[in-house]
């Protein structure tokens, strides 16, 4: 009898706590991870309208990253953000810029000094990249050099070798970059 009521009392509790703001979001955005400025971990956006949030097993490396380095004299910038469960990426390049708080980039076709990104699906056998025409934007809200903090927001529009298109937008990230 006790097995039973605490059976019971284990599928009510799971059932409780599987349920999420994120399960029925009126508005897709508030589904999102909110905007912050402290290195909690987080990276969202929407595609096409629909939810990514990072995730799925950390085995095989992180499902986000950012990284600021020096390079022969330039800096480069990255930032990614996987979902391993679904097989997605958006992945954010900046070569040769020196960032700074509270500015805002253009997200164009990858150059020699630019900044540019990819939406990759399924391990790259589909990938969509910003270009002269379809463009975004990624803008710095934090950028802490001496806690390693990277935060801000970004959108874009990408297109494939086969001429579809995707749609980024409300992306938002705040991690601690190497």
């Amino acid at each position: 009898m006790k097995t039973g009521i605490y059976l019971i009392l284990l599928s009510f509790v799971l059932t409780i706590s599987s349920c999420s703001k994120k399960d029925n979001c009126d508005n897709p955005a508030d589904c999102l991870p909110p905007e912050t400025q402290t290195g909690v971990g987080t990276f969202g956006c929407l595609i096409n309208g629909k939810v990514f949030e990072t995730g799925g097993s950390q085995l095989s490396g992180p499902t986000q990253q950012a990284y600021y380095k020096i390079l022969n004299g330039y800096f480069y910038f990255g930032l990614k953000g996987i979902n391993k469960n679904t097989n997605q990426l958006i992945a954010i390049f900046g070569n040769k810029i020196i960032l700074k708080e509270k500015e805002t980039y253009s997200l164009e076709k990858e150059g020699e000094i630019s900044f540019n990104a990819n939406y990759i699906l399924n391990g790259g056998l589909l990938i969509y990249k910003t270009s002269g025409i379809h463009k975004g934007e990624i803008k710095f809200s934090k950028f802490d050099e001496i806690n390693g903090i990277v935060s801000g927001t970004f959108w874009f529009d990408a297109i494939s070798e086969e001429g579809e298109t995707v749609e980024i937008r409300e992306g938002r990230f705040d991690m601690k970059y190497n």
